[in-house]
């Protein structure tokens, strides 16, 4: 096969090693133009097919630098030979004359529709096909020129690119795994130098032994899996492989690494080889392990912390029960016990936590269930605690779940302290979405002749403590009044109860999804 070459000189131009196709179905036609096409340059290969189909068949085995053919033909005419000539991506930008006669409109724009690039007169005039011929040559060499030049450039920018990467191995293959490219970074990674590893196989980075000049295929026994055999075979057949494996350098030390293995294939769809990047992540998984077991002794430290946090305050709620042992009924003794219940309401957040993952995290649900049930006698929260939202779902951190537990408790101590004595109160919790957020709504009755009920008031935490707990919580707390008595009482009859009820607003903002 001649290939196709552009002298410059100053008498002009020479093109040589041209390879020029020319088909006719008139064999005085072709020794004419095989003799028009000699005479273009110097060393023209020129070849000549009596039907388009050979000519095609002959463009599979030698892509020509130039195509001159008649139109009307057996077999298949011009437009059609022209149509198959460009679907072919070998022969996609060849040059093709058309020769026609001087009345063929018709033949000419079917042409053009096909794909033809020039047209030359029949009967052919020598001079004007031998000049329109070395233009079109000469228009193929420069192409030619042009896509050396930006191969040569674009090699040159990769073969930069790739050297430029140190922390990375690139390295080529064949397809039998010899290495056929090695940059910068794998000699920095793996420890051998190009001329060391260059035609070697790529096994050789494997830690296990017996790998070492067996290339894929060989016959040292199965592949280990993740070894290099085992990623280009599957590379081969899937096309790429990416995984974290075990390698060896060439001082026999091996590393964690993370490597993508690419097929690369031709035009023909024929394994070409394979690219293999190489990252060590060594030090990546060595703080990631770090990382796991520091979170795993903050867990240990954090449980043993909300131990010894409950264990205490359970000991301070002891010594607050004894201390009322003896003591005279009074506002001292009802003082002592509502801060034992304040003390035992915040053990119950240490019960609620969501687990080892999220410790600092309460569940909403099971917290609020606890401290109805510790803080009101006889209160069923499976029937008086009314969810009308999806609170299973919603928790609170720590450092906002207490400041609520105080809160609630007041506003359950409030219930019970207007409550009837026989009654035990008859308290309902119901929680509603409201606005985005949620509201609870305790509703609980009154004693005849109780007045408005106080949240905070004689044995609370005052109205300037609640108002702050309130406002770091971003909730609203409002006493609502439409829970009135009913009728007014005969003479001489008992004064009927009431219901009231307190509202407590709070933000979505202040929960998290469990």
């Amino acid at each position: 096969m001649s290939f196709l070459r552009v002298s410059v000189s100053e008498t002009g131009v020479a093109i040589m090693g041209a390879e020029v196709f020319i088909i006719d179905d008139r064999s005085v036609n072709r020794k004419i133009l095989t003799k028009f096409a000699s005479s273009v340059g110097d060393d023209i290969n020129v070849s000549d097919f009596p039907n388009p189909v050979e000519a095609l068949d002959a463009c599979r085995r030698t892509v020509p630098d130039l195509v001159i053919t008649d139109f009307k033909m057996p077999l298949m005419d011009g437009a059609g030979f022209i149509r198959a000539l460009r679907g072919h991506p070998g022969t996609a930008d060849v040059p093709v004359i058309v020769v026609t006669a001087y009345e063929d409109h018709e033949i000419r724009r079917e042409a053009l529709e096909a794909g033809a690039t020039d047209f030359i007169l029949s009967p052919v005039d020598p001079w004007e096909f031998q000049t329109r011929a070395r233009n079109l040559l000469r228009l193929r060499a420069q192409q030619f020129v042009i896509h050396r030049q930006t191969m040569r450039e674009s090699e040159e920018r990769f073969r930069l690119l790739v050297e430029g990467v140190r922390d990375y191995a690139i390295v080529m293959l064949d397809p039998a795994g010899l290495v056929t490219s090695w940059n910068a970074g794998a000699e920095r990674l793996l420890g051998y130098r190009e001329a060391e590893i260059l035609g070697r196989p790529a096994g050789v980075l494997d830690p296990a032994e017996g790998t070492e000049g067996t290339p894929l295929g060989g016959t040292a026994g199965e592949a280990p899996p993740g070894g290099v055999g085992a990623m280009l075979a599957q590379a081969a057949s899937d096309g790429s492989v990416h995984g974290e494996h075990v390698r060896v350098r060439k001082d026999g030390s091996r590393f964690q690494a993370d490597i993508l293995v690419t097929a690369m294939r031709d035009d023909a769809d024929r394994l070409a080889g394979f690219s293999m990047v190489t990252h060590d992540i060594t030090t990546r998984r060595d703080m990631e392990a770090a990382l796991r077991d520091a979170l795993a002794e903050s867990q240990v430290l954090l449980r043993e912390l909300h131990h010894r946090v409950r264990n205490n305050l359970q000991v301070i709620s002891t010594v607050l029960y004894l201390q009322t042992l003896g003591m005279p009924e009074g506002d001292l003794k009802h003082g002592f016990r509502r801060t034992q219940q304040r003390i035992d309401g915040l053990g119950l957040l240490f019960r609620n936590l969501l687990g080892p993952s999220r410790i600092t995290s309460v569940r909403f649900d099971g917290y609020l269930a606890d401290l109805c049930n510790s803080l009101v006698r006889d209160f069923d929260a499976g029937r008086q605690l009314v969810r009308r939202a999806d609170i299973g779902t919603m928790a609170l951190e720590l450092d906002m779940a207490g400041p609520l537990g105080l809160v609630i408790a007041e506003i359950l101590f409030t219930a019970a302290e207007g409550a009837p004595a026989r009654t035990g109160g008859g308290l309902t919790v119901r929680v509603e979405p409201e606005s985005g957020g949620l509201r609870l709504s305790f509703e609980f009755d009154l004693a005849p002749g109780a007045g408005p009920p106080q949240v905070g008031g004689r044995y609370g935490l005052g109205p300037a403590v609640m108002a702050a707990l309130v406002d770091q919580l971003g909730a609203r707390i409002a006493l609502d009044e439409a829970a009135v008595a009913g009728d007014a009482p005969e003479d001489g009859a008992a004064a009927p109860e009431s219901r009231a009820r307190i509202s407590l607003t709070m933000p979505a903002s202040l929960f998290e999804p469990v």
